[in-house]
């Protein structure tokens, strides 16, 4: 019986005998690629237009979110000044530091245009104090590797998509505009005020379908505070 017994389990034990020698299945494969970051394809598209055509030191940049990448009369708003435009849309604080080294030191600006925190906040982040703190990262950075450069903040608009949300941009943008009450060569331009109603609220007739990106008028409305200060920052850019 015992014999048997013994013939029954012996290939049993030889099977987990070679289970044991065997390695892991994985053991030895490489870790999952991680994803490229959402906005890589537009950044490598901009990267691949330098390449062909790398603009020139000294022009006025416009970076941040999808206010900027949609701007599409900005060339001919800022003529005869040559402008880059560096928008990426849905983009953050975050990310547009993430992508500097990138898209904005290597053009060299004499002035740079700054629209971003409006998607930090959204409709329900009221982390005022972190926005602000984005651009200001920014804002330092720059003048640390670029000194000189004139760094202008486009303060985040009202729309009637984040309309619910407006108490905590208006608050992250007084914590900006503070900033640049007490630091050289950045100044604070409110482009909110223009987008208003007579009743406070966010003029509909200046807004896309979506109630949240500006429409052409929309736009127009920016040029007439934008312009001037752009035009000023360059030119005491030029004087040194």
């Amino acid at each position: 019986m015992r014999q048997i017994t013994t013939v029954l389990l012996l290939p049993f034990t030889l099977l987990l005998t070679g289970c044991a020698a065997q390695p892991a299945a994985n053991s030895s494969a490489a870790p999952p690629a991680e994803a490229p970051p959402w906005y890589e394809g537009e950044i490598a598209a901009f990267e691949a237009s330098d390449a062909g055509a790398m603009p020139p030191a000294g022009e006025v940049l416009f970076i941040g979110s999808s206010s900027i990448r949609m701007w599409a009369s900005l060339a001919d708003d800022m003529a005869p000044l040559t402008v880059i435009n560096r928008g990426f849309g849905g983009s953050k604080t975050r990310e547009v530091l993430a992508v500097a080294d990138r898209v904005v030191f290597p053009y060299e600006p004499s002035v740079i245009v700054y629209y971003c925190g409006d998607n930090d906040l959204g409709t329900d982040n009221t982390d005022s104090a972190a926005a602000a703190a984005g651009f200001t990262e920014f804002a330092d950075l720059v003048h640390e590797r670029l000194p000189g450069t004139k760094v202008l903040y486009l303060s985040i608009k009202p729309s009637l998509a984040r309309w619910s949300n407006w108490a905590a941009m208006r608050e992250a943008n007084r914590l900006v505009r503070e900033y640049c009450r007490t630091h050289d060569d950045v100044e604070y331009i409110d482009v909110a005020k223009p987008l208003l109603g007579p009743d406070g609220t966010p003029d509909p007739s200046l807004f896309r379908d979506d109630g949240l990106h500006l429409n052409a008028e929309g736009y127009a409305r920016w040029k007439l505070v934008v312009r001037p200060r752009v035009f000023a920052a360059w030119r005491a850019w030029r004087l040194g």
